[in-house]
């Protein structure tokens, strides 16, 4: 019965003049999640909303189209509709068309008749110029819905269902069920931000809610030995990363080793050594973005949880690089993060066992530093950080993503 999908948007309407760029950017981006799927329906928009018209022979495909788009960042919500359209409204037409809509109502409110539930019909007349006010046509559609179907309770406050109403310009909405969209804004390839990717619960988070945000996100992913690109994939790191995909849409991982950092620090007894692996980290990640044209690194960490992310610990490692540092989850608590990954469905992948580079280091890292005295220690431990650097990056390969599919490239 449904004939297109309505789709609206919430704080791309606060863009002032850019709000077409952001509209078109959502657009693009649902075209793209959809075809992923084969689904390539007629797509238009407006001031307000989107529109994804059905092919009739294709109306067996909406199930899955409702499914890829609660992940598509920038929507609010969306709703499987009945389109109506007019040539203009007059008084002359008016009839006509309150006839068709009482209609169509009452054909929608007979599939979704249920015994002993209430309803009421809520209208929205967004067209001032249609010639009856909102409070009239809610009656005349609820009394029409009662005369014609089985539906005969009416609660105004706590309705069983609502049978929603939207008269815009030349045209009317009717639909029943609103889906909550993923919110945000869309993902927008001239905001492009670095992920450091760990096999924890944290850092696929702060990705998602990077791309929230309307950041393209690509992701660098440190391993404790040379891998292969099959044994990435297969991996829960590439694995989380096409998981997240759905939403990030086209994601690219790039994987370097950790062993020229481990071959310089090996057999020697250092204190802060988790530290400065993670300077390092952050080093080889800045090198990496810079080479990218890539304007942020994006870290999972969060405020005191482990002893490497204490305040003095968390500004030791950013101050050692230029680049700016987005830390999403720094003031979320654990049960915060672990309820957000099980929505978005990362949490079942992260707690699969997996040999975390971090792991390897002290079981008992120190608690405070400072960024002076690491400086000085990895003048006397590494002689040639630089060179250490390109080697590693020299190493990486990597693997890019795009709605949920994967392709390997070198």
């Amino acid at each position: 019965m449904f004939n297109c999908i309505l789709i609206h948007y919430g704080e791309i309407s606060l863009k002032g003049r850019n709000q077409p760029r952001f509209r078109n950017r959502l657009l693009k981006n649902i075209q793209l999640t959809l075809k992923a799927e084969n689904i390539n329906w007629p797509i238009s928009q407006s001031r307000g909303y989107i529109l994804l018209s059905i092919p009739i022979d294709e109306r067996v495909k909406m199930d899955v189209a409702i499914v890829k788009l609660f992940n598509v960042f920038g929507i609010t919500w969306f709703t499987e509709a009945i389109h109506l359209v007019y040539p203009g409204f007059n008084h002359g037409s008016t009839e006509n068309i309150l006839n068709e809509i009482d209609d169509t109502l009452c054909k929608m409110a007979t599939e979704k008749y249920q015994s002993d539930q209430s309803f009421c019909v809520n209208v929205r007349r967004s067209e001032k110029r249609f010639p009856a006010n909102s409070v009239d046509l809610e009656k005349r559609f609820g009394a029409s819905i009662i005369a014609n179907t089985s539906w005969d309770k009416v609660s105004l406050k706590d309705p069983m269902l609502t049978f929603w109403v939207e008269i815009q310009k030349n045209e009317v909405f009717l639909y029943t069920d609103k889906h909550r969209g993923a919110g945000g804004l869309p993902v927008n390839k001239t905001q492009k931000v670095l992920v450091m990717l760990s096999g924890g619960i944290d850092s696929p988070v702060a990705a998602y809610l990077a791309a929230r945000r309307g950041c393209h996100v690509d992701y660098v992913h440190f391993t404790a030995s040379h891998v292969s690109k099959k044994e990435i994939t297969k991996s829960k790191i590439g694995r989380l990363v096409k998981k997240l995909s759905n939403a990030t849409l086209k994601s690219t991982i790039y994987v370097l080793p950790s062993t020229y950092f481990d071959l310089a620090i090996g057999g020697k007894n250092v204190s802060y050594e988790l530290i400065l692996f993670r300077r390092f980290m952050a080093r080889s990640a800045e090198k990496l973005a810079k080479k990218l044209n890539i304007h942020a690194l994006v870290t999972g960490d969060n405020l005191s949880q482990v002893a490497s992310q204490t305040l003095t610990n968390i500004a030791s490692i950013t101050r050692a690089i230029n680049i700016p540092v987005l830390q999403p989850l720094l003031t979320y608590d654990k049960e915060e993060i672990v309820n957000l990954a099980t929505k978005i469905e990362t949490f079942g992948l992260s707690i699969q066992s997996y040999k975390d580079c971090c792991s390897l280091f002290q079981r008992n890292p120190q608690t405070v530093s400072e960024h002076q005295e690491l400086s000085r220690m990895e003048l006397d431990l590494f002689p040639d950080y630089t060179k250490m650097i390109d080697q590693t990056i020299e190493d990486m390969f990597w693997t890019t993503y795009s709605c949920g599919q994967s392709t390997l490239k070198t």
